[in-house]
């Protein structure tokens, strides 16, 4: 009886898992599809104030597009000066 309490509640806990893993997946897929993000994203993934960002595309680290007064940013030029370990 025990036992099968037990091998119940392992089952509940391996099917949760499995569904929160496909959740996070899910999740990444949809980060890696978007491509371009807006400042405030940015400013939230970089922990940086929003004159850290003006400072970041006004000396050319991080190239951006500016769109009807709005500026767009590559995830990949983001990952790249990571990467890079430009100092800001």
């Amino acid at each position: 009886m025990y036992r099968d309490f037990i091998e119940e509640l392992l089952e509940k806990q391996k099917e949760e898992i499995i569904e929160l893993m496909k959740e996070y997946f899910e999740a990444s897929k949809n980060r890696q599809e978007k491509k371009w993000i807006k400042s405030a994203e940015v400013t939230e993934m970089l922990s940086c104030s929003s004159a850290t960002l003006f400072r970041l595309r006004t000396d050319y680290i991080l190239p951006c597009s500016l769109i009807q007064g709005t500026y767009y940013y590559k995830l990949s030029d983001i990952e790249k000066m990571m990467e890079d370990g430009k100092v800001f």
